[in-house]
């Protein structure tokens, strides 16, 4: 009788660990859901390292590993093909929407162009290269989730599908884990035997492993992330500058993204509205009126704050690329409201006065939050994607709101949030919530439209009293909403039952 042993040397390349070719499976990782490695996973450079092992004969492991891939891994690769799926519609989507776009502004710029084309045609290069540009960095963004997800699901497909060698045979993975579980269930019942490793069990193992590196490799995070970089470009021309085009050559156009649109006031001023704000685009010897909810934004190339001191309104927004360096002073006290874009100096302590109380953090914003920076006259806090991780002590005590805007992309553990918090607001975050990521000094959350994480019991921590509801995509289940919540506000976008899930004396306002 030929042992086992001998059976698993004579099997062909499904032997082979997926990571490293050359080298045959041979131990189960008891650390890491009994993924199949070989000797290179567990040297001192591999992944395996240090983690506990057990070799692949191993009856028992293999029918663990047969059953956690019937049970639940196999669902894991269904859900991820349905989730690559989404997120490839969704960049279509978007490459669609900027595609036609691009062809809109091409058309616009020809028209125009065409009125003065001995005078702008420089312009027009100009404009042209910077529409390209962007138009070729969409490209490169929607060819990389493109190339990621079809790699994925072809290795998931040929999963799913058994990668039947033989034409006859449509065997599905599934139906093949079903049949070698039974076989050797009454197998082992009836004759003790151990479980048999033949061609097909070695065939299976191999697919778990190549399961389990995929659904581990986070490309469906990555890909969902990257549909945020997109930047749809809209080009907008003005006639009435367009009359004065001698002085006036570099205003005829502007290059917009999604986050701004420029707008020109009855004195040819440059504006912007953001946050129920009306921003003035500094540029050197214009002059401004501020009125209330009126400030200023300040571009690249500005290194005159410290001579503007006594101009300043309460409100200033640093725009992407903005590179002074806000020494201790350059900043005025008087300003209360701050807004920082992707801005190129790193701040330091006494960078932001202590005259502010609202901070707004926007997207790519990408400097550290060291204790300090952001000061203790801070209540209010408003934050976007941004790219540095925020620390224990980043967030002052003193801040009462925070709020996380869409793409907010942190991981929120325990103590990031400061005690003293007591009102949160939470958009489309894209870190799962941990119980005490949110302080059980917060009494009042509301989850924004597009709020997709779980809510599983102990999220919302006792201590909330009012939980305001938008159009969040996960449905609540038993012990999401904490039994000290007093009030529910359900927005017309909420889309789910709230009855279910809180208890009869919670006052429900639609």
């Amino acid at each position: 009788m030929i042992s086992n042993h001998n059976k698993i040397n004579n099997i062909d390349n499904n032997k082979k660990c997926t990571l490293h070719p050359n080298k045959d499976i041979v131990f189960f990782c008891l650390d890491c859901k009994l993924i199949p490695c070989c000797i290179q996973c567990t040297s001192s450079k591999g992944e395996h390292h240090g983690h506990k092992t057990d070799p692949l004969e191993s009856t028992s492991n293999i029918l663990s590993l047969m059953n956690n891939f019937k049970n639940d891994i196999y669902q894991k690769v269904i859900e991820r093909i349905e989730i690559n799926e989404t997120i490839l519609q969704e960049s279509n989507d978007k490459y669609n929407e900027i595609q036609s776009q691009f062809d809109i502004n091409n058309n616009s710029l020809k028209k125009e162009i065409k009125k003065i084309h001995d005078i702008i045609s420089i312009i027009e290069l100009d404009i042209k290269k910077q529409l390209e540009t962007t138009f070729e960095n969409n490209t490169l963004i929607n060819t990389i989730i493109t190339s990621s997800i079809n790699n994925d699901n072809q290795i998931l497909s040929t999963i799913i599908n058994n990668n039947n060698e033989n034409e006859n045979d449509r065997t599905t993975t599934i139906e093949k884990l079903n049949e070698i579980i039974k076989f050797n269930d009454q197998q082992i019942y009836d004759n003790g035997e151990d479980f048999i490793i033949d061609r097909d069990t070695i065939k299976i193992i191999k697919q778990y492993q190549q399961s389990l590196i995929v659904l581990n490799n986070n490309n469906n995070i990555n890909n969902s992330n990257k549909l945020n970089e997109y930047d749809n470009q809209i080009i907008h021309f003005h006639n009435q500058i367009i009359d004065d085009i001698k002085n006036n050559l570099k205003s005829i156009y502007t290059l917009d993204n999604c986050r701004f649109i420029i707008e020109i006031d009855e004195n040819k001023n440059k504006f912007f509205k953001w946050d129920s704000s009306k921003f003035y685009v500094y540029i050197e010897d214009d002059s401004f009126k501020f009125k209330e909810n009126e400030g200023i934004a300040f571009k690249d190339n500005c290194n005159i704050l410290s001579k503007l001191k006594n101009q300043l309104p309460s409100t200033v927004m640093l725009l992407d690329r903005f590179n002074q360096k806000l020494t201790p002073g350059i900043l005025p006290d008087g300003v209360k409201s701050l807004y920082l874009g992707d801005i190129k100096q790193e701040l330091m302590i006494g960078s932001i006065p202590n005259t502010v109380t609202h901070v707004s953090l926007l997207d790519g914003f990408n400097q550290k939050l060291t204790p300090g920076i952001l000061p203790d006259s801070i209540k209010l806090l408003y934050l976007g994607d941004i790219k540095q991780e925020l620390m224990i002590g980043s967030i002052p005590n003193t801040v009462t709101l925070v709020s996380l805007k869409d793409g907010f992309n942190q991981k929120l553990t325990p103590g990031i949030l400061p005690d003293g918090v007591k009102s949160l607001y939470l958009g489309d975050i894209k870190q799962e919530l941990i119980i005490g990521s949110i302080p059980n000094t917060v009494t009042r959350v509301t989850l924004k439209d597009g709020f997709n994480q779980k809510l599983t019991p102990g999220i919302l921590p006792d201590g909330v009293e009012s939980l305001r509801l938008g159009d969040i995509k996960q449905e609540l289940i038993i012990g999401s909403i904490p039994n000290t919540v007093k009030e529910v506000k359900v927005f017309t976008s909420f889309k789910h039952q709230i009855e279910p899930y809180v208890s009869k004396n919670v006052k429900i306002i639609k």
